[in-house]
């Protein structure tokens, strides 16, 4: 099963009004190309990706939010799945890209290579409604169940290794990405999120 499909199966089921948050390198880079949005955010640092997600879907939750993580990235803060059993924002999917592979960080295994089971820890962390699935029709068939589920869910995706890192026209410029994500939440929801002043731009 290939990353790149269960993006393109995801933009295909979710609505312009989704925000989508994923983790840097190839997500990022899939996600602008196939789902181009200012609903979408991604310049997040490692370990931060379901985090960020799980505040968006309290801040807002009348709100859809799917975070598109990775292994290793989840590996780096995995005290985040005690947080989202603790909280339980029904509105908030979290997508796990496992390819037991470190490919952005040099291109060796993480260690759900071996024993380690994301979707285990993500279960003795208190969350209930979790799977782990290993074919595109097993995902498409798990992702149309989950979007319409109450959260938070969790979905483990045992995909391919990309060998490479794909389209560099996009997902480059993280401080504007940040940007247009704030001016499309802003705009969305009515509120006002960043300061203006006379020559100056304070993010609160």
């Amino acid at each position: 099963m290939k990353r790149y499909d269960c993006v393109k199966s995801l933009a295909a089921r979710i609505s312009a009004n989704t925000l989508v948050v994923s983790n840097l390198g190839n997500t990022a880079r899939m996600l602008e190309e196939i789902r181009p949005s200012d609903a979408n955010f991604h310049p997040v640092n490692l370990g931060c990706c379901t985090a960020l997600a799980m505040g968006l879907a309290l801040a807002l939750p009348h709100r859809k939010v799917v975070a598109l993580d990775g292994d290793g990235n989840l590996l780096l803060n995995l005290s985040v799945l005690a947080d989202l059993a603790s909280v339980a924002p029904p509105n908030l999917l979290i997508i796990v890209f496992d390819n037991e592979y470190y490919e952005s960080g040099g291109g060796f295994p993480s260690v759900t290579s071996g024993v380690v089971d994301l979707e285990g820890m993500a279960k003795g962390a208190g969350l209930k409604d979790t799977a782990t699935v290993r074919g595109l029709k097993g995902f498409e068939q798990a992702l149309t169940k989950k979007l319409k589920a109450k959260g938070p869910c969790f979905l483990v995706a045992k995909v391919e290794k990309d060998g490479k890192i794909i389209s560099p026209r996009t997902a480059s410029n993280f401080q504007e990405t940040k940007f247009k994500f704030i001016r499309h939440i802003e705009k969305s929801e009515g509120v006002s999120i960043v300061l203006r002043t006379k020559g100056a731009r304070v993010v609160i």
